[in-house]
């Protein structure tokens, strides 16, 4: 059977509810059987007149190349956002209640409720196959993939640490079930963030993959079910305990350093310096922040004073070189 063997850095930018065109800056936003498009350029977050409505009710969705992918209570869709004034869907497949789905390259990985974690081959996205599977103790909530491998939040079933570098073989290497539910997974590195309902956040150091070690246990008001990490700082979704946001520069002293209670955040989403928080009632922006548009003017102006510089230096010199030779030639 052919291998295919990964090698590749893969960071998760969003969560469940939110997902990110960074080059046209669309934000894609899935609340309830609809998707909706925003414009994150403009100050007022404009949202586009154009909405994609699924089969049944959307668990999470995913970005990869002009496609949206959205995993569903029936299945996968397929979108073609190319145009994304006129979206329209490519395939679909069943999977009784897909939580959550990441895509790289032809592969497509799938949590589902019911039956862990699935990897499907979409070269031909209407006819996907099922190429590897891996049964979890829980219930798979959430993805997250860094180089070789694929963290799993499993809810009651912890964190399941997976190793994806053969995708036709892929197999479990280590776990961590101290602290239960994890409903979501990020990280960086050797660190991995973990949003464990009551607990809070949970981090662990998983240089050993086989022992995923525990740092620290943080507790903040509410109930955190998702998290947006842009280092050094976590955002937590904190449901009734609002968006919450954490400085880990210090993994075993993280800091909070602001809240926001007036929503119930379900799920988060930061483009600095703004907040996008999914709530019961669809979605919220909050400023949580200033750009400093002075700081990068100053920093250009000293970038063009270093470069006046260099070019006066090398006219000099030029000068300089060009005078002698003149000189040996009228000796």
């Amino acid at each position: 059977m052919k291998k295919i063997i990964f090698s590749l850095i893969f960071v998760v930018l969003w969560g469940k509810n939110f997902s990110f065109d960074k080059k046209r800056a669309l934000l894609f936003y899935a609340f309830q059987k609809k998707v909706f498009f925003y414009n994150t350029k403009r100050k007022d977050l404009r949202i586009l007149p154009v909405e994609i409505t699924a089969n049944s009710v959307i668990n999470g969705l995913f970005y990869f190349k002009n496609r949206l992918y959205l995993a569903t209570n029936d299945g996968v869709e397929i979108w073609e956002v190319s145009d994304f004034y006129h979206p329209f869907r490519l395939s679909s497949f069943s999977e009784k209640y897909a939580n959550d789905l990441k895509v790289i390259n032809s592969f497509l990985f799938l949590a589902t409720k019911e039956n862990g974690l699935k990897i499907y081959d979409i070269k031909d996205i209407n006819f996907p196959k099922v190429i590897a599977k891996v049964n979890t103790f829980g219930t798979p909530t959430n993805i997250f993939i860094l180089r070789n491998y694929l963290y799993l939040a499993d809810k009651e079933g912890g964190l399941r640490i997976i190793d994806i570098k053969d995708i036709y073989n892929p197999r479990e290497v280590g776990y961590y079930e101290e602290v239960t539910p994890i409903f979501d997974v990020c990280g960086e590195n050797n660190l991995v963030y973990l949003a464990c309902g009551k607990k809070g956040l949970v981090i662990l150091a998983t240089k050993l993959k086989s022992y995923p070690e525990e740092i620290t246990q943080y507790s903040s008001e509410g109930y955190t079910t998702a998290l947006f990490f842009a280092k050094p700082y976590l955002y937590l979704a904190n449901n009734e305990g609002g968006l919450r946001i954490i400085d880990v520069k210090e993994s075993y002293s993280p800091k909070e350093i602001y809240y926001d209670d007036e929503y119930e955040v379900e799920d988060v989403f930061v483009n600095f310096p703004y907040a996008y928080v999914a709530t019961e009632d669809g979605l919220e922006v909050i400023k949580i922040g200033e750009k400093k548009e002075w700081l990068s003017f100053l920093t250009n102006l000293a970038y063009l004073f270093i470069l006046l510089i260099i070019i006066y230096y090398l006219f000099y010199r030029i000068n300089k070189i060009i005078k002698e030779w003149k000189e040996k030639r009228e000796f």
